[in-house]
């Protein structure tokens, strides 16, 4: 029987079903395997690269060969969900984290030369860090700086930013650079922007446990042209943005020390949403600095008609801080309410708790874009089937992930938070028992 070698797990597959694709083996056989779209080659995170065996793979298909093309893949990479394997193959999966999620969204730029784009570009700077860093050991003040950007980082990869650049205390996200829709756009990027001021209040708490500190950040958004491309030595070339529209960016971050507001934002960023979508806290005409015009300038600290999701998807981050200790509870728990479940998982939860934690990050954040989720969860549930999951199963799932929420939470959980993790929850959950119930129906 063939088998499927997966190189950086260590693990070797039976390829049990001819015709399957390698995604289908990697679901098959419960390995983490990332597939945004649910499969569906809409989107290039399933990717491979082939090791050994590349001739016992099928053909490209017409769109698999289109990605390729498109993006400048060399013959060993392959979309999973397009390819199947008729013989041995060893394979490494290309995509393990958000982190090497985002970067792929840089792929269409030229690596030579650099390209013009339509951005939202976003500044974000710690305040007062010289009093910070003056008063900590420098070791404390990498470790700081560390969890700052880690946490501030989520929020940008999860909306479908780019990290572009670190400076000192000053993070960069870019936004549309595998986009066109300028509404789409800086609407993600200002889903980035309230995430980000929501995962500094969770890792205020954390840094005032452990040093004593609390800290405050500015955010600045523009939405506007820059060049983009790779620049530096030969063998070291970074992501870099170049033009006026991002110093007008970084220039409103820094206005936000001068206006006392935690997030601002430029017209041209207001006028690419719908009116009245943002929670306006103040506006005001400023000159930035190098200008000889003022610009308007908008001080917000939400969206006005605030999506039933916005709670859980700023909260997923800190919920899912050790993803291992929240797939143990949420297991625990849903044994505990129904012990006949613990024997669809023959082998244990730990492969199945690793996907289940990916799943809710990446979906949760991703609700805003419905249709982008929609044939992936719907693609998911019909999958479950064949595990025997039945489709009165669910509603002691969400029972399950809202006992979890709240063992983790603690006294964090507002009435406010787990309405909109259950508003959540029934939209994941809805959507995967239509799947099964289309699969319960065709078989």
């Amino acid at each position: 029987m063939p088998s499927v070698r997966y190189r950086c797990a260590g693990v070797t597959v039976e390829n049990g079903s001819l015709g399957a694709t390698l995604l289908e083996v990697s679901i098959a056989h419960k390995i983490t395997h990332w597939h945004e779209c649910g499969g569906n080659g809409r989107c290039t995170t399933c990717r491979v690269r082939v090791l050994d065996g590349a001739s016992h793979l099928s053909a490209p298909t017409r769109r698999e060969a289109e990605l390729a093309k498109a993006r400048g893949w060399d013959p060993t990479i392959r979309l999973a969900c397009q390819t199947s394997a008729s013989g041995d193959v060893t394979l490494e999966r290309i995509v393990l984290s958000e982190a090497t999620a985002s970067q792929l969204r840089a792929e269409t730029v030229g690596r030579e030369a650099g390209t013009e784009r339509q951005l939202a570009i976003l500044f974000c700077d710690m305040r007062d860090f010289t009093a910070l860093a003056d008063s900590n050991s420098a070791f404390d003040v990498v470790h700081i700086l560390n969890r700052f950007f880690e946490a501030l980082g989520d929020p940008i990869l999860l909306n479908g930013g780019v990290i572009s650049h670190y400076a000192g205390d000053q993070i960069c996200g870019l936004f549309g650079l595998d986009d066109a829709n300028p509404a789409r756009i800086c609407s993600g990027a200002m889903r980035a922007a309230f995430g980000m001021v929501e995962a500094m209040e969770g890792l205020n708490e954390e840094l005032a446990r452990a040093f004593g500190i609390r800290i405050r950040i500015g955010i600045g958004l523009h939405f506007g042209n820059a060049i983009v491309g790779y620049v530096g030595h030969s063998t070291l070339r970074r992501l870099t943005i170049i033009g006026d529209d991002v110093n007008t960016a970084s220039r409103i971050e820094s206005m936000t020390k001068e206006l006392g507001a935690t997030i601002l934002v430029s017209r041209a960023v207001a006028e690419r949403l719908a009116d009245g979508s943002l929670s306006v806290i103040a506006t005001k005409m400023a000159r930035l600095r190098g200008k000889r015009e003022d610009i308007e300038l908008l001080a917000v600290d939400r969206f006005a008609d605030r999506s039933p999701f916005a709670l859980a998807q700023r909260s997923v981050g800190l919920l899912l801080d050790d993803p291992s200790a929240f797939a143990a509870q949420f297991y625990a728990n849903l044994f505990a309410i129904r012990p006949e479940l613990e024997q669809l998982f023959v082998n244990g939860t730990r492969a199945q708790g690793a996907m289940l934690s990916h799943m809710l990050r990446s979906v949760v954040s991703g609700l805003e874009r419905r249709k982008h989720v929609t044939i992936g969860l719907q693609t998911m549930g019909r999958k479950h089937v064949g595990y025997g999951v039945e489709l009165d199963h669910y509603g002691t799932f969400k029972a399950a992930m809202l006992k979890t929420i709240s063992d983790i939470m603690g006294v964090g959980l507002t009435p406010e938070i787990e309405a909109s993790w259950s508003a959540t929850l029934d939209v994941v959950l809805g959507l995967m028992k239509e799947g099964a119930g289309a699969e319960f129906r065709r078989n």
